[in-house]
């Protein structure tokens, strides 16, 4: 079978890094008025492309070798710990790689989300 788009592969990135299913992401964005939703993507990815939602959106750029800005930043542009964190980046690897940052420093409602290219159902009406 030939993917004719990048989100083709989701389920197997799914299994990889963790992501939340669909359903329950459209479902907590839809009944949890605190959802928060956390960009990890680069500066030029904000750029190239952005995310919007009648959420918070708060964007904290992470590589996949490098988490010290979310640790940074992230008790001040998260304050609530016990929030729902919808964390998306370009495919799902950063993510994972922010989520368990998140993880240690005390953060406990997270869900990956995957890449950007896999969240137009959770913007539409």
């Amino acid at each position: 079978k030939i993917k004719t788009t990048m989100s083709d592969d989701y389920a197997e990135r799914a299994t990889k890094f963790g992501l939340a299913s669909k359903d329950s992401l459209k479902d907590l964005v839809a009944s949890s008025d605190d959802t928060v939703f956390l960009d990890v993507r680069s500066a030029g990815e904000l750029e190239a492309s952005s995310f919007k939602s009648n959420k918070p959106v708060v964007h904290i750029p992470v590589t996949m070798g490098d988490q010290s800005e979310i640790t940074e930043k992230a008790p001040e542009l998260l304050p609530n710990k016990d929030a729902p964190i919808v964390v998306f980046c370009g495919v799902g690897g950063r993510a994972s790689k922010a989520i368990a940052a998140l993880e240690k420093l005390g953060y406990s409602k997270l869900y990956n989300a995957g890449g950007l290219k896999d969240m137009g159902y959770l913007t539409e009406s």
